[in-house]
């Protein structure tokens, strides 16, 4: 179960880098354990809405940088679920009822979202993240 939330998170971040052109007014902010991810490795980002679903993605196939979420949209926002990938790291946050890995929360400021909570490492430890993202 924890491979298959990693390849669907995986896929989205692939997906939403290679359909969307750079957006580097979007200010995505990653911080891993309190310390703060270069900003230029997260530009390409993009949001994708399907109903009360939203997907969203910022990072770089490249650099294997990147943030990839699926939130359901509420107040506040649902994380369903969310993989981030620092290219030496990754984590993941799953949240579905099939199972739970981590734990996340969604606030939604205008287009901006901002994710918190504690995702499972690749080596099974937990990482305290945050993220904000802009979707235009």
């Amino acid at each position: 179960m924890k491979k298959a939330a990693v390849a669907l998170a995986g896929c989205t971040l692939v997906a939403l880098a290679a359909c969307t052109s750079p957006n580097t007014d979007s200010s995505t902010v990653v911080e891993i354990d309190g310390k703060a991810e270069s900003a230029a490795e997260y530009v390409n980002a993009g949001c994708s809405r399907n109903g009360d679903g939203i997907t969203v993605g910022s990072g770089s196939v490249q650099t294997a940088r990147g943030i990839g979420a699926m939130l359901t949209e509420g107040n506040p926002p649902k994380v369903n679920s969310l993989f981030i990938a620092t290219g030496g790291n990754v984590m993941t946050v799953l949240n579905t009822p099939v199972g739970q890995v981590g734990s996340a929360k969604a606030s939604k400021a205008g287009n901006r979202y901002t994710i918190t909570g504690e995702a499972r490492a690749a080596d099974m430890s937990t990482k305290k993240f945050r993220v904000e993202i802009t979707c235009s």
